[in-house]
């Protein structure tokens, strides 16, 4: 596919799906990614929206929560919720530490590089979600994807799967740097929409190819369905 193609793609996207929205702000990105284990997004928005509820998006407030507050919560995020306390812990702990409380301020503050090696201190927090925390945030426009919009770029043709998962990551990166655009609010489309259509349709079993709107163009389309 061309450099229009990969444009034209998540232009279609934006059309046909509906992305639920999710926190923007870099603290509240990373209590979102600790919120729960290996939950759908329907589960972890109820539990991140009971934790506000309990104990309040802010740092400080963790950092004094007391145990019989936050170990309940913890519990409904599924299997070993003391160690996910004490990542919530970990969590308020560098954000007083590194940036007096406020961790958006503090990472504006530092050249990229610099936001980047910070935010991988934090819990669960790896290069990927590094560049996406920097890029939602309106920090910096980093190239990111997630595991679907991975699989679905892919699928698609823009790149060959590697043996290993950073080697087809590096090749899906490039593909967005070499055929996307280069300003942050269409990376953002891109992260966000190639991972609702490799979550909802281009699913890693069984990729539901006639209900998707790419289907016309995806050359991994069943011969029945074209």
């Amino acid at each position: 596919m061309t450099a229009a193609g990969l444009i034209e793609v998540v232009a279609t996207l934006k059309r046909h799906l509906k992305v639920a929205p999710v926190p923007i702000d870099p603290f509240q990105m990373i209590l979102w990614e600790n919120i729960g284990y290996l939950i759908d997004d329907a589960r972890r928005r109820v539990l991140f929206d009971a934790f506000e509820a309990a104990v309040g998006l802010d740092p400080k407030a963790i950092a004094a929560a007391d145990e019989a507050v936050l170990l309940p919560v913890a519990k409904r995020g599924g299997m070993r919720p003391e160690t996910r306390v004490e990542r919530w812990r970990t969590i308020a702990r560098i954000i007083t530490e590194r940036c007096g409380g406020d961790l958006d301020a503090g990472l504006r503050a530092l050249p990229t590089a610099k936001a980047r090696s910070l935010l991988k201190m934090f819990p669960v927090i790896g290069d990927p979600g590094a560049d996406k925390i920097l890029l939602l945030s309106g920090i910096a426009a980093r190239p990111c994807l997630e595991s679907n919009g991975l699989r679905s770029l892919a699928r698609l043709g823009f790149f060959k799967e590697q043996g290993s998962y950073t080697a087809s990551y590096r090749a899906g990166i490039e593909v967005l740097v070499s055929q996307g655009r280069p300003d942050g609010v269409w990376l953002a489309d891109a992260h966000l929409l190639l991972r609702e259509h490799g979550k909802t349709l281009c699913k890693r079993g069984v990729p539901l190819c006639v209900a998707c709107p790419l289907e016309p163009a995806c050359p991994k389309a069943p011969v029945s369905a074209l």
